[in-house]
């Protein structure tokens, strides 16, 4: 599993901010969307971190100020707030779930990368039935999920 560190904050949003969709840049290198009256962005940083209490460096914040303003008119001048958040990512950036082969009894739930409140619904009942019945629910596998996919087996020892 990889901590990576993102940093955001918030700006300034315009009379009409708050009607804004979420907005990201074709590469995925920048990101803004409203947050009450402000707008936060992100430049969508993924820096590599130790678990620790994050804290958004300066120049990260600098680098999505720079790549909102080169694509866009907002014309950033100044942030209300800045924090950062590490988001947990297995190698292949997919969440495992399920039972660890080598320590029976330990269950895997990790590695949403920053989806979990978006995942969680569907990861909560995932592993609720694998937890209880050691089932694969045919509704999650009627969108084409399977079980080996997220098995924390799938990878090499």
């Amino acid at each position: 599993l990889r901590p990576l560190l993102r940093s955001v904050f918030t700006f300034e949003g315009r009379a009409d901010s708050q009607s804004w969709p979420l907005v990201v840049d074709a590469d995925e290198q920048w990101y803004f969307k409203p947050e009450g009256p402000n707008v936060l962005g992100s430049g969508a940083s993924e820096l590599l971190s130790e678990p620790v209490d994050a804290r958004p460096p300066e120049i990260d914040i600098a680098r999505g100020i720079e790549r909102i303003n080169d694509a866009t008119n907002l014309s950033i001048r100044s942030v209300r707030n800045t924090w950062a958040g590490l988001r947990t990512f297995a190698p292949d950036r997919i969440p495992v779930v399920g039972f660890e082969p080598d320590a029976p009894g330990f269950f895997w739930l990790v590695g949403q990368g920053g989806y979990g409140i978006k995942t969680s619904p569907v990861l909560g009942e995932l592993s609720a039935s694998l937890i209880v019945s050691d089932a694969f629910p045919r509704r999650i596998a009627s969108f084409g999920l399977t079980r080996g996919e997220l098995d924390p087996g799938r990878f090499p020892r």
